[in-house]
């Protein structure tokens, strides 16, 4: 993932547009992965590590390679978009697989969301992962 999505993100964008991006990208990250877990702290009245019960680290690093991978705009759109897509299909699989295990693997839909973009872009119905060209178009287009 490192060799398809950051490398060239790094390679065909200036250091200080990828630096900014990137930046942009692990300050929302941060800022929602804290309120999310103040949040569940303050629900079990008490400190937890968070990797050993909410969070895997694989959806953590998983997270860190899309943050340095896309654009801003693409980051936001994916992370967004996939966190929609991810709910409604952790339903279904617990629907279809009642007695299937409880917590939600992030990182795995996501990654078949990646895939359906990946496919996208080398059909040519969607730009590079890095460039700024998805999010903007959708925002002023409607």
């Amino acid at each position: 993932l490192v060799l398809c999505l950051v490398l060239p993100a790094m390679r065909e964008r200036p250091i200080a547009e990828w630096g900014a991006d990137t930046g942009y990208n692990l300050v929302f990250l941060v800022v929602q992965i804290t309120l999310a877990l103040g949040l569940l702290m303050l629900r079990q009245g008490r400190w937890e590590n968070p990797l050993s019960r909410w969070i895997g680290l694989g959806d953590l690093l998983f997270m860190l390679v899309l943050a340095t991978g896309l654009s801003r705009w693409n980051f936001l759109i994916f992370y967004l978009g996939g966190l929609m897509l991810c709910l409604p299909t952790f339903l279904l699989m617990r629907w279809i697989a009642p007695r299937s295990a409880p917590s939600i693997p992030l990182a795995g839909l996501l990654s078949i969301y990646l895939g359906l973009w990946m496919a996208m872009h080398l059909s040519g119905y969607a730009p590079a992962f890095y460039a700024a060209g998805i999010g903007p178009d959708i925002i002023s287009h409607g």
